[in-house]
């Protein structure tokens, strides 16, 4: 991640303190205008607009009030222009999950996603993301 470009990190950080701040507005604004958004539940959100409008829902209601921490696990970028951005999101202060979800540990809520972003002159932008939940962890059998 070293070589990375510090403006990607520097999105992930915004993106953090738009989330914290419940402006979903300014979390979407980083998306190209026809991006594709793949949430938690799998729904597919199409386009900057589409987007915001879910997230200024969700922050205003059942997200209202939560935070969330972002970590950079890698960032890959296989052309100049190209970047692929995995990071991992801890939800927490949250009111309600969506059905389907639950908390991977209590009152914590484990997701990992991954952008994929375009650099057009100076600016990188979102062309597409998937958020992906960690489930509870299963039991396993124990080890001899």
């Amino acid at each position: 991640m070293s070589n990375a470009d510090p403006i990607l990190q520097q999105i992930i950080h915004d993106q953090e303190t738009a989330w914290n701040a419940g402006d979903g507005i300014a979390w979407a604004s980083v998306f190209t205008e026809d991006a594709d958004y793949v949430n938690v539940l799998g729904d597919v959100f199409q386009g900057r607009d589409e987007i915001a409008r879910q997230h200024v829902f969700i922050l205003g209601g059942p997200y209202k009030g939560s935070h969330i921490r972002i970590t950079i696990r890698k960032i890959t970028q296989p052309a100049p222009n190209i970047a692929v951005i995995e990071t991992e999101y801890d939800l927490t202060r949250f009111n309600v999950l969506a059905p389907g979800i639950a908390p991977t540990t209590p009152g914590v809520l484990k997701s990992r996603m991954k952008y994929v972003a375009l650099k057009d002159g100076d600016q990188w932008k979102f062309i597409a993301a998937q958020n992906t939940a960690i489930q509870p962890t299963w039991p396993s059998p124990s080890r001899p």
